[in-house]
């Protein structure tokens, strides 16, 4: 009986230790994909990447014209960095918008959808591209600027967060317009 008890504990311990060194593996496997270099070799890369945007991350929201602007950042993941924005006023969804940021040939490229309220892409004008593309002009700490490239696209577009954890928008619209929009974290 002593050696059935032990057999019987030897067979439900083995997989124990199997599923434990499963699970280690899988931990450090997934940890692995999440590390980005900052620096190769040594030196600081020549490129930029969308891993130096993680300053963006978090959901955030402020006074927009009249309603209440909310954007979520996404981690920078497969070489992209995402939005999602929407902009409300009372019980109206007045559009939304996804921005993606991506690396194309050492630096970056941000494409912006609007959709309205049905998801349907939103017509400007039949002259203006639906998807707007800007590149980008110009990178520091926490701040972020691209110039409009297509029809219809804004003439600037920037990203700043400030301290207090204030997130700043500046837009010079393609017809010369400029404004700012501030936005807070969502608690």
């Amino acid at each position: 009986m002593g050696k059935m008890k032990k057999l019987i504990l030897l067979l439900l311990f083995i997989p124990l230790v199997f599923a434990c060194d499963y699970s280690t593996s899988r931990i450090e496997e997934n940890s692995t994909l999440l590390e980005f270099p900052a620096v190769v070799s040594g030196e600081e890369s020549s490129t930029t990447s969308v891993y130096q945007l993680e300053w963006l991350i978090g959901q955030r929201e402020g006074s927009h014209d009249g309603g209440i602007l909310e954007q979520t950042w996404l981690p920078p993941r497969s070489g992209t960095i995402t939005a999602l924005v929407r902009s409300t006023k009372e019980s109206d969804t007045r559009f939304v918008e996804i921005i993606h940021i991506r690396e194309i040939n050492g630096s970056l490229e941000l494409n912006l959808q609007i959709f309205n309220n049905s998801l349907e892409p939103e017509n400007i004008s039949a002259t203006y591209s639906r998807i707007h593309k800007f590149e980008l002009s110009e990178i520091g700490d926490k701040y972020l600027a691209f110039k409009g490239v297509s029809d219809g696209a804004h003439r600037s577009l920037s990203y700043q967060r400030s301290e207090g954890d204030i997130f700043s928008i500046n837009i010079e619209t393609n017809v010369g317009d400029r404004f700012e929009i501030k936005l807070k974290p969502i608690i």
